[in-house]
């Protein structure tokens, strides 16, 4: 990987964990989704490094949450990929599922925003 996707990376995981530790932080009345609002963050963050991949899944079959199976290959070609740690088939406790549920969203609801991005700029 080069220092840009590598940057990335760290920041989408401090990203993660600040928005996962501080989620208790917010008001009742806040209707804010804490995944949206970190995913509008990461977007934000991705396009400010100009790094438009996708997140993968790092199991034996590799997916592209939020992605279907008939745009999957437009969107690697599109998009590239990068895979996301701990998203992975292992999965031995509760914790660890509901880990990677919250994963799964964040990269689902990325996912689409970023691809949609990747054909627009295609599309230009």
């Amino acid at each position: 990987m080069n220092r840009v996707s590598d940057h990335l990376l760290i920041v989408l995981a401090i990203l993660f964990m600040t928005t996962q530790l501080s989620g208790c932080n917010h008001t009742e009345d806040s209707n804010i989704d804490p995944t949206e609002a970190q995913v509008a963050q990461s977007v934000k963050e991705a396009q400010l490094l100009g790094d438009l991949r996708l997140y993968a899944t790092t199991g034996r079959r590799a997916t592209l949450p939020g992605i279907s199976q008939e745009e999957s290959e437009q969107a690697k070609t599109v998009c590239g990929v990068q895979y996301m740690t701990g998203t992975g088939d292992a999965i031995s406790t509760t914790e660890q599922r509901e880990k990677r549920k919250q994963l799964i969203d964040f990269m689902t609801s990325y996912n689409r925003v970023i691809f949609e991005m990747c054909k627009k700029k295609l599309a230009d």
